[in-house]
């Protein structure tokens, strides 16, 4: 059990397509509104630390940072960062990946070659 503090850590993935500094602004933004609102201020000891790009994951850029709370607190205070900065990442078009599958039949037998009729229809 922790004595003085506990902490919730992030890894936060989003597209490769993004911009890394503007989605670690996004998330010191939201992490400056929360350790405002009257609610959470008193159990978030310190800032949001963003330590920064932490990974090239398969999908997903993800970024790592961290918030220091009350002692039990974290859960309450994570699960209120997260959506806050899932409405600030659909506000500024953000993308929050998932995996994708793509399957190689390979050129020889072309299995998605569709075939259109484009005939057209009798009226009655």
């Amino acid at each position: 059990m922790t004595k003085d503090w506990s902490a919730m850590v992030f890894d936060i993935g989003v597209a490769y397509k993004e911009d890394v500094d503007e989605v670690m602004k996004v998330m010191a933004e939201v992490g400056d509104d929360l350790i405002n609102d009257e609610v959470f201020k008193l159990k978030i000891l310190e800032p949001l630390e963003i330590s920064g790009l932490n990974e090239f994951g398969n999908s997903a850029l993800v970024i790592r940072a961290r918030l220091k709370t009350r002692p039990g607190e974290q859960w309450t205070v994570g699960r209120e960062f997260r959506r806050r900065l899932k409405i600030a990442f659909d506000k500024q078009g953000i993308e929050i990946p998932f995996p994708h599958t793509t399957v190689y039949w390979g050129d020889e037998i072309n299995p998605l070659k569709l075939q259109v009729d484009r005939g057209e229809k009798e009226m009655s």
